[in-house]
Formats: structure tokens, sequence, C-alpha cells
């Protein structure tokens, strides 16, 4: 009786939706475009009395008092460059810190393509809004093992290129780009040797000319953003009200 019952509503209703059929017809369509920053999503272009707008607002303010957070202050602005830049050892340094953090054992040279630094360091207040315009890029740290030989042709390149590095210290040739001098951690470089180095995804699958990395003996992704690594240093040295005031060192030089 029950299955009936539910058959003669199911009916009754299908009858009733037909009756009552209406039919629309669109009139017009209005649209804007919502220009999108880095710190967060404006609808200015949009009615501010708009759904839209009204709904977007909530998380528009979340996301801008996120990227507005102070995490650290810097003594003055930082410039990438090379042979060396005050911007370039800090990237480098704290990599090779926050890298072997997470490693757990000594990682010998980190290595920061200078072409992936994208803005330089404001003096005063650092925002989490400038590390994400430093490193708008998802890239991964990733320790790489390398003989003698591949570790040559990666000291021979970050020499030619003048990427930032720590780890090391170099005396390049002006004329050929060629290091004459190498010290890794203190000590002259050793062919028989093997190194780890730390370097982001892009660099160790080969990206800017590097393919011969692709030779390590050994490649470790550390599931480590690098802009994690430098939001994470920046809060430490904000917590302890420690000031950004990297210094040129002479770890490379040209003669």
């Amino acid at each position: 009786m029950a299955k009936h019952s539910w058959g003669f509503l199911l009916g009754l209703s299908l009858l009733s939706a037909c009756s009552g059929t209406r039919y629309y017809s669109a009139h017009s369509i209005h649209s804007a475009l919502i220009p999108v920053t880095d710190t967060t999503a404006l609808v200015t272009s949009v009615r501010s009395a708009s759904p839209l707008a009204d709904y977007l607002k909530p998380y528009q303010d979340s996301l801008g008092r996120s990227m507005n957070q102070v995490l650290v202050t810097s003594a003055r602005r930082l410039k990438k460059g090379g042979p060396e830049s005050e911007l370039g050892n800090l990237l480098a340094d704290l990599f090779l810190e926050e890298g072997q953090k997470r490693y757990g054992a000594p990682i010998d040279v980190a290595q920061m393509n200078n072409g992936g630094i994208r803005a330089e360091i404001p003096q005063g207040n650092v925002t989490l809004s400038n590390v994400y315009e430093i490193m708008p890029f998802d890239n991964d740290l990733v320790v790489l093992t390398l003989s003698g030989e591949t570790m040559r042709q990666f000291i021979e390149y970050t020499a030619a290129r003048q990427d930032a590095e720590s780890g090391m210290r170099l005396v390049i040739d002006k004329e050929t780009k060629k290091p004459i001098d190498i010290l890794i951690q203190g000590k002259p470089f050793d062919p028989t040797k093997t190194y780890r180095i730390l370097v982001s995804d892009y660099v160790a699958t080969g990206g800017d000319s590097a393919s011969f990395l692709k030779n390590c003996l050994k490649s470790e992704p550390l599931s480590y953003l690098m802009r994690d690594a430098i939001r994470n240093y920046f809060e430490q040295k904000g917590k302890v009200h420690e000031t950004l005031n990297p210094q040129l060192d002479g770890r490379v030089v040209l003669q």
C-alpha cells in the first residue's frame, strides 16, 4: 500500500509540475574583470554593493591581514647582483641553514640562481607579501650528492653565472670567468671527494642550463618550499628582534 501511495504522490507532483511550466528568457548579462594582485583579489571594478564584492570581502580582508604581517625588519634595502650581493648572500646562507635543519646532516654548498630572485627586500618592515614577491614560484629545496667531477662542473657553472652561493669561497678570473682558487667549507676543493649541494628543484632537474646535474649520484627532495624557508627564517629573526643586516664578505672575488 505504501508503494501505491508513493506512486500516486509522484504522479501528482509530475502533473503539477507540467501544468505549472514557466518559460524564461535571458535579457542581459553583465560582466566585469576583477584584477588580481600579489596580495589580494581586488573587486573595485565591480559595484561595491554587488553580491560578488560582498562575498569576496571577508576573504580579501583576511588575505590582506596575512600578507601585511611584519616578519622582520631590514637595516637597508637589499639588492641582488654579482659577483656578490647582500641579498644573494642572505638567501643562500638561510637556505643552507634551513636546509640542513630539514635534511638533518651537513650540506657543503647552497646555491641560489640570481634569475630566481624576483624582488628586492625593502628597508624597514619586511612582510609576508615581500617574501612572495622575492620568491613567487613554488620551488622546492633539493639536496644533490655529486661526484668530484660533477662538483667541478657545478663550481665552474656557478662562477661563470656569478650566482649567489653559501659554503664556498671563489677567486674568479675576470677574463675567462673560470675559478682559479676554490675553498669549500674552508678546505681546498678535492676532486676525489663527493659533495652535497642544495639547489632549487628547477636547477636540480637541469633548469638554467644545469643539465649536468642530472648526473648526480643522489637526488633528495626536502619537500620544503624555498618561500617557506625564507618565511621561517625571517620569522625566527623577528621573534628575537634581530634585524636583517647581511654583509659582503668576499666569498666571491674577481681578479
